[in-house]
């Protein structure tokens, strides 16, 4: 069934629209350490984004808390990540990978009071439902959907991937995104995303992507029993 996807899509288009670097032809080696910095992850690389989603994709996870330190995200090579703030989206906390967006990643905490038995589906059943206004903005082309299952907290945990592409002035940037959803609260629904913009490289934009559902969607870690808010 075809599926609207989350409202950070209307997000990733402002990132999107960071001009790309231009194409070399020069050797690819990894930038020097000293150059890596949170601002450019990519460091002095030959092809920035291609250093900085290979450091996403090669990295230790870590964890990175909310400014309230009521939810630990995990994230590859946590340390370059910067905490924003998105505009015109309501979450709960949002992290961008440099400052060009190679990647960017926001957890949302939406209320679902009064529904017995709360799950993963209905969760993001409730979550497209918000986000579809605020994608149609961009006339987003999906391409077809996939559908991971898992667990947590013995619950079950779906996850949904997709690539797509999103209207933005005379140009069609793409991207792969991926998001899960947690009834873990009483009431209140906790959905996970990430986005990664193609640019030049969307092979490595998917398996970044891809990492962060196989491996990053169980290493959430809540640390409050109800749901948490931004204070």
């Amino acid at each position: 069934m075809k599926r609207i996807a989350l409202a950070l899509l209307g997000t990733l288009a402002a990132a999107c629209a960071a001009t790309p670097p231009p194409s070399t032809s020069a050797p690819q080696a990894p930038p020097t350490p000293e150059s890596v910095t949170r601002a450019e992850p990519g460091g002095d690389a030959a092809d920035p984004q291609a250093a900085a989603l290979t450091r996403l994709l090669d990295s230790p996870w870590g964890l990175r808390p909310d400014k309230d330190d009521q939810l630990l995200l995990p994230l590859p090579d946590s340390d370059n990540w910067k905490r924003v703030r998105f505009w015109g989206v309501e979450h709960f906390v949002g992290f961008k990978y440099g400052n060009e967006h190679h990647a960017l990643a926001a957890v949302f905490v939406q209320e679902a009071k009064g529904v017995p038995n709360l799950t993963s589906a209905e969760c993001l059943k409730r979550f497209e439902a918000w986000g579809r206004p605020k994608v149609e903005t961009f006339d987003v082309d999906f391409q077809p959907f996939g559908v991971k299952h898992a667990r947590f907290r013995d619950k079950a945990r779906i996850a949904f991937t997709m690539d797509g592409s999103l209207l933005l002035g005379f140009s069609r940037p793409e991207f792969s995104a991926a998001w899960s959803a947690y009834p873990i609260y009483p009431g209140a629904c906790l959905i996970s995303t990430i986005a990664v913009p193609w640019r030049k490289h969307p092979d490595l934009a998917r398996r970044v992507r891809d990492r962060f559902v196989a491996e990053g969607f169980d290493q959430l870690e809540p640390k409050t029993e109800t749901a948490p808010y931004r204070h």
